[in-house]
């Protein structure tokens, strides 16, 4: 990275004798020590020995601990042991010795350039591992050391936009996009994050700008293709903005949906918001299709009832009956459920339990899903557990909605011998990394195949 230089280390201006820099020599003042400590710990540092370098650094420290000399020289001590640490993947340590060195309060250029630098390399390795927050939080301590250095409010942009805080991220790519007007980066980045803002025409503009800055970007020609087939069909919706979502519809088709869509949403939020302890700040962006717009554009099947793909996309034939509208709330409520657990887990959820979550949310248990199960079960026809994942990927296979019945019972029964709230402890510990095996012991001290054994039990 093109702002690290070399931090210069300085001696204090006084007399030592060799054989000093071994053995402490009697001192006159309180300074002369403070001298010898620093010129020693320098050489320490100069020999590669951090640790007593630090320990050196830290007693001129506490004997001066306004001497700018000393604490720049110990802020570069401890620039250089998280610099090895940093070598080592050892991130947590090293963290803390920047942390140290930023404490300090010194303003060197060079220096807050290589701390601003570590801190970058150690979130590049937490964005590795899927800790977004993690490196957003580094990230945002280099950029506030270095508010000038659009690569790191580029990267700080990226890891916001991985941790779905979309607002915060469009901020940092706008603020490059200004200061490098032909950054191709940011400026797709902008475009992406318009649109899944839902505005649709600043999406394009950038997204087009992009890709004359990068013509032979392959991600961003598609994303402009997509948004590009998309503005045709949604260019004259109307847009409704609530407090949460933003709801893009055909008003002239019927003006009634944008209210009763914001409704039904609103009943989702709580619903949700109540059982899995999750209230997003950012708004969601929904779009409401006819049927005939949602098969077209999405190139979906039939019987899909609605998909989340960054947005709530669903498709309304009308609203005048009851059961239209039941439709649309259950269909806003699972698409809205799909969102909290991508939220939640930043899509790392296995498909049965994201299902699961999204049927037990925005269904009820009828006895004709119980006499399904049941009839299912009696005739050895139930998914094991491990394949129920690859039972709802195949939407065209005669048994899919049995496995959204299963998917369902599964999380119900879950929710109801374990607690509801552990749905949430589960999804927190595949936000951290663990399969689902182990998030289910993590949280309710059971693997797969005894849960499954459990909820076949429970059938009876």
């Amino acid at each position: 990275m093109d702002m690290i230089k070399r931090v210069v280390l300085i001696t204090a201006s006084i007399p030592v004798m060799a054989a000093s820099l071994v053995s402490p020599p009697c001192f006159a003042t309180d300074e002369d020590r403070v001298g010898w400590l620093n010129n020693r710990g320098v050489a320490l540092l100069k020999e590669g020995n951090v640790e007593e370098a630090i320990e050196k650094l830290e007693a001129a420290r506490r004997m001066a601990p306004g001497n700018r000399t000393v604490l720049k020289n110990l802020a570069s001590a401890y620039l250089s042991q998280a610099e090895r640490l940093a070598a080592k993947s050892e991130v947590a340590t090293a963290v803390r010795y920047l942390d140290e060195a930023v404490s300090l309060g010194e303003r060197d250029e060079t220096l807050s350039n290589n701390i601003a630098a570590t801190y970058n390399e150690l979130a590049g390795k937490l964005i590795k591992e899927g800790k977004y927050a993690e490196a957003t939080s580094l990230l945002q301590t280099a950029v506030g050391l270095k508010p000038e250095n659009m690569v790191l409010r580029s990267n700080l942009g990226m890891a916001l936009y991985r941790d779905n805080r979309r607002a915060e991220a469009l901020d940092e790519f706008r603020a490059v996009a200004v200061a490098e007007p032909k950054n191709a980066l940011a400026r797709k980045m902008c475009g992406m994050l318009y649109y899944w803002k839902g505005q649709m025409g600043d999406a394009l503009s950038e997204l087009k700008a992009a890709s004359e800055l990068a013509p032979t970007d392959k991600e961003t020609l598609e994303v402009l293709k997509k948004v590009e087939s998309e503005y045709i069909v949604e260019k004259d919706f109307d847009v409704d903005s609530h407090v949460n979502f933003t709801v893009s519809f055909d008003g002239d088709s019927d003006y009634r949906i944008g209210r009763e869509v914001i409704d039904a949403l609103q009943a989702a939020w709580s619903r949700v918001g109540s059982d899995l302890n999750f209230y997003p700040s950012e708004k969601i962006a929904v779009v409401i299709y006819t049927n005939r717009q949602f098969r077209d554009l999405l190139d979906k099947p039939k019987n899909v009832g609605g998909l989340y793909d960054g947005k709530i996309r669903v498709p309304v034939g009308g609203i005048d009956t009851e059961r239209d509208r039941e439709r649309l709330l259950k269909a806003l409520a699972h698409e809205y459920a799909h969102g909290a657990v991508h939220f939640l887990t930043h899509n790392r959820c296995p498909l049965w339990f994201n299902e699961g979550i999204a049927e037990y949310m925005s269904e009820t248990w009828t006895p004709d899903k119980q006499a399904h199960l049941l009839q299912a079960r009696d005739s050895g026809r139930l998914f094991p557990l491990e394949s129920l994942s690859a039972a709802l990927r195949d939407s065209s296979s005669p048994r899919i909605r049995l496995a959204y019945i299963q998917a369902m019972s599964v999380v119900q029964f879950i929710a109801s011998r374990y607690g509801v709230y552990n749905l949430r402890r589960i999804l927190d510990r595949i936000d951290e990394g663990d399969d689902i095996e182990e998030a289910l012991r993590r949280s309710i001290n059971i693997g797969m195949k005894q849960l499954e054994e459990e909820w076949r039990k429970s059938l009876e």
